[in-house]
């Protein structure tokens, strides 16, 4: 027996709760949604003697809203703008492709979680055809669509080493903004060689060569350039994603791919068919590999992913909200650390006059309240999660009476807050309007909302 989440309001429907009665949880919100399937005899809904849900998430009552991307249905409330297609990791692990004003639930983590990023360029022009004239090829040969590419089609090249003795590579330059991060990112499977280079140069830069060596047999890196920023991502079928970051000191950059025998072998007598796989080259102004972006010429609008903003507004926000009281719980994974992103925000419309929200500055998790254009709340919950590590925040309002903490620390609390008015909007890990910074380039795992207080975070 499950309660319905349609158009009423449950806690309107039902007698009313004794809100200054606080039942003794044994751990805070924050560690005990952290294992959703764990079982609270004393959390269970008062009103049900039983609850069959998949999990016992709520402390009162079941929350209104409950946006688990393991179950799609519930993320239908979401508002979704984004210009153009873009790509996600889907439950197969292979590339896929979502429509323009979509919800990407992507499974590169290992697990579904809603992907948000802001707008990024492939410098790269033809990101799939090595065999360009823009790719400069020294003792190497470029074999098209060889393999089963990791979106599924037959458009993976092969880089094969001639039968000559030296270096083998392939080479692209591109032009870039002097003093950026720019991150450089390829799709490698194993041929008959294991190994494969990548390496990013820049003229004049302080540390003018990043290179990494990588075993797609095995999945391990191998030499690395000492203190250079790199990724890999595994997919399936045996591919890889490979990734390597560094600011530049000129307006010009080379990324060159070496297929190896052996690691760090980049001078070796080839055979003339031997080599590896490659796919989807990307190049971005950007301090870590965004989602890919296929380019195949056309001008930079075309090799463009638009920024995401995710909202629930209207009956969808009302069936859900509380304006009096209530709490909001979200689990996140930050992609970067150099930007500031909300990971939620409860607003009027687009302004900032009223809104309650849960942001990342350079150091902080934050919670922020702001009435009728005053700052009521500002607090520091405790340190930015690292990139790449999930985190979980949670905040509950009600008047003279704001409540929030991360990761099961210390409950910041402020006593002394008149709750903003006119709320009819959610953001998801966004803010309309805002610049790109305060956008989350990274994942949400889940987000759950009761429509009341809690002191037990």
């Amino acid at each position: 027996m499950s309660k319905k989440k349609d158009s009423f309001k449950p806690w309107l429907s039902r007698p009313a709760i004794n809100r200054s009665v606080t039942i003794p949880f044994t751990t805070s919100l924050t560690h005990r949604l952290s294992s959703l399937g764990e079982f609270h005899p004393n959390e269970l809904d008062p009103f049900l003697l039983f609850d069959a849900r998949d999990s016992m998430i709520g402390t009162l009552e079941n929350p209104t809203l409950d946006l688990d991307p393991s179950k799609p249905d519930t993320l239908n409330v979401i508002t979704a703008t984004r210009a153009g297609t873009a790509t996600f990791t889907d439950v197969n692990g292979n590339i896929a492709s979502a429509s323009p004003n979509n919800v990407r639930v992507d499974y590169s983590l290992g697990y579904p979680a809603i992907l948000v990023e802001p707008s990024s360029e492939n410098l790269v022009t033809y990101s799939e055809d090595f065999s360009k004239s823009s790719y400069e090829k020294t003792r190497v040969a470029i074999t098209t669509d060889d393999a089963i590419s990791p979106d599924g089609n037959t458009s993976a090249d092969k880089l094969s080493a001639t039968a000559t003795t030296g270096t083998h590579f392939l080479k692209i330059d591109r032009t870039v903004t002097n003093g950026a991060a720019h991150t450089f990112s390829v799709f490698v499977k194993k041929g008959e060689y294991d190994w494969v280079n990548v390496m990013l140069q820049g003229t004049g830069w302080t540390n003018s060569t990043k290179s990494i060596n990588f075993n797609a047999s095995t999945g391990e890196f191998g030499t690395v350039t000492s203190g250079v920023t790199h990724t890999s991502e595994s997919l399936a079928n045996g591919w890889y994603r490979l990734s390597i970051t560094n600011t530049t000191a000129s307006t010009t950059v080379a990324m060159r791919l070496y297929a190896m025998p052996a690691d760090n072998t980049l001078s070796y007598q080839g055979d003339g068919t031997s080599g590896v796989y490659l796919w989807g080259a990307q190049l971005e102004e950007s301090s870590v590999a965004t989602s890919y972006i296929p380019t195949s010429g056309g001008d930079a609008a075309a090799r463009t992913r638009g920024f995401e903003d995710l909202v629930i507004s209207g009956s969808a926000f009302s069936s859900f909200y509380n304006a009096s009281e209530g709490t909001v719980y979200v689990e996140s994974v930050l992609s970067s650390g150099s930007q500031e992103p909300f990971l939620v925000q409860i607003s009027q419309d687009n302004g900032d006059s009223n809104r309650m929200l849960l942001w990342n500055d350079a150091n902080n998790v934050n919670a922020l309240v702001d009435t009728s254009g005053t700052r009521v709340v500002s607090q520091a919950l405790g340190s930015r999660p690292a990139a790449g590590a999930l985190s979980r925040a949670a905040f509950s309002y009600a008047t003279n009476n704001i409540k929030a903490s991360v990761d099961g620390g210390s409950v910041a609390t402020d006593t002394s807050a008149a709750l903003p008015t006119g709320i009819n909007k959610i953001f998801l890990s966004s803010r309309v309007g805002q610049s790109e910074i305060y956008k989350l380039n990274g994942h949400i795992k889940r987000l759950i909302y009761w429509p009341y207080h809690s002191d037990s975070l």
